[in-house]
């Protein structure tokens, strides 16, 4: 296949059988569409892509769609996703990003709870089950995804925290998240960070890769890339740590171990989690209309 940003032909980066994989969201359902999960990367920018059945988007929105109330319970929303959730609001306190909100993939709504009442929310969410736990905290969200929302939001922000790697086309993604703001309106993305040192590091043993969900891997060039071409202008961009992280130790001790490792013949380890997300916020042009979606990448075939 063709790299999403550049246009230019991937090649194969990873192949993981399901069998090694233990996830809530694998489902027995899902591993029979999914024996193996394929990826390829862009020589050119370094962002991954999915080559097997997870580019069907009907595939993973169905296993979205079955996820139990459990899943989001394992999750464990703690203290360190809090303070995580309260340094995004100040950073979008620091460029003024308006008051009302949507949250697009919300899960259980630990986001939106997180936020101060100073802000206008609402949420969306492709599971039942994370609709139902975000309605259980008196949030306003809706079941479905941000194509299924009907009339457009209008609101000044849309956040999508460890979504867009989620999205078969970020293209019509990105799109979509336009015709939900406002003029001049903001989007807050987190996701993991191909180019990162330590994915580098991990290559094809990254623990990001092994998450069935994960079938739009970005490096900090492709994102930003892909949001400049629809008519986004870059405020922030930040490398972080995901609150889910085991943190440096863990890392550095997989790291030191591999070496001896590979003189037992041991199978390689898989890398946590550490300094490989990035977080970007960009807003709209003044340039550009809402429904300019159509003919911005010709040479890719794509539009809004």
């Amino acid at each position: 296949m063709n790299c999403r940003i550049c246009g230019v032909e991937t090649t194969p980066f990873v192949s993981i059988s399901t069998a090694e994989l233990d996830e809530p969201f694998l489902d027995n359902t899902l591993r029979e569409h999914l024996p193996q999960l394929h990826l390829s990367r862009c020589n050119r920018c370094g962002c991954l892509w999915t080559t097997d059945e997870r580019q069907l988007q009907e595939v993973l929105l169905q296993a979205y769609r079955r996820v139990p109330d459990s899943y989001f319970d394992s999750e464990q929303v703690g203290q360190r996703h809090h303070d995580f959730f309260k340094w995004l609001e100040s950073l979008l306190e620091e460029h003024q990003c308006g008051r009302s909100i949507l949250d697009v993939g919300c899960g259980d709504g630990s986001f939106l709870s997180a936020l101060s009442d100073k802000w206008i929310k609402h949420g969306v969410e492709p599971s039942a089950a994370g609709t139902k736990l975000s309605r259980r905290k008196d949030l306003d969200v809706t079941v479905g995804t941000l194509d299924c929302c009907g009339a457009p939001h209008q609101v000044d922000l849309i956040s999508a925290i460890d979504v867009i790697e989620h999205v078969v086309d970020p293209h019509i993604f990105i799109e979509s998240v336009k015709q939900h703001l406002k003029p001049r309106g903001t989007v807050l993305l987190l996701t993991g960070d191909a180019s990162s040192y330590p994915a580098r590091i991990a290559g094809s043993q990254w623990s990001y890769l092994r998450w069935c969900g994960h079938i739009s891997v970005f490096s900090s060039d492709g994102l930003q890339r892909l949001l400049k071409s629809h008519g986004f202008e870059i405020l922030d961009w930040k490398r972080c740590e995901h609150p889910s992280s085991p943190g440096l130790i863990a890392w550095w001790r997989v790291h030191a171990l591999e070496p001896l490792r590979r003189v037992l013949g041991r199978t390689e380890s898989w890398y946590p989690f550490w300094r490989d997300h990035q977080l970007v916020i960009a807003r709209l042009s003044e340039s550009v209309t809402k429904n300019a979606g159509t003919d911005i990448h010709p040479k890719l075939g794509l539009s809004g």
